[in-house]
């Protein structure tokens, strides 16, 4: 609850995600049901701001939610976009592909939260557990922009972009002082830094 100007509280609003496809995983047929997911435009830059990129240009998914178990739900497919990021040696722009697949079982969150007195276990070599999803419905939007993210390559290079070290005239990199140097300082009481 937030308070306004007046005093009283107003319930506050949870934060509204830019890329939203609420999807009913009710009487799901046995074989799925296929599902194609585009981004709009004002889509595309909203998420692009959201995933702090310089632009998003396309985004479509290309989906396949079916029942799995008793109570829960498959979701597999692709997502493809293509995104630009900025190179992290001359903030040149960078383009890039996005190709994921996407292979999701989910249950209903009763089914695996665990209780305060049960052990979590990881098996590095297992398949990974099923997400949890509440309700009767799944945001389809939000797993693609997952996905989406994921894809995205953490450090963007431009073409011939590389990080050279400063050479001094000599030949010989500069000297860099000891990160601790100014603390050694401070504790001999030097006002020099």
């Amino acid at each position: 609850m937030t308070a306004n100007s007046t005093g009283s509280s107003t319930p506050s609003r949870p934060p509204q995600f830019p890329f939203r496809r609420p999807f009913a995983i009710d009487g799901l047929p046995a074989r799925g049901t296929p599902v194609v997911l585009t981004a709009s435009a004002e889509e595309l830059a909203a998420l692009a701001a959201d995933l702090d990129i310089l632009g998003l240009e396309a985004l479509k998914a290309d989906l396949v939610v079916a029942p799995w178990r008793a109570n829960g739900i498959k979701i597999t497919g692709t997502v493809r976009a293509r995104a630009t990021q900025a190179c992290v040696v001359t903030l040149d722009p960078v383009a890039q592909d996005i190709d994921e697949t996407v292979d999701l079982r989910m249950l209903p969150a009763a089914e695996i939260e665990p209780q305060d007195d049960d052990e979590i276990e990881i098996d590095a070599e297992a398949a990974d557990p099923p997400e949890p999803f509440h309700g009767d419905s799944i945001d389809l939007g939000h797993l693609v922009a997952e996905h989406v993210a994921l894809g995205l390559d953490p450090y963007p290079r431009a073409p011939g972009a590389s990080f050279e070290p400063r050479i001094e005239d000599d030949g010989t990199e500069p000297e860099r002082p000891h990160p601790f140097a100014g603390l050694a300082a401070l504790k001999r009481g030097d006002d020099e830094r």
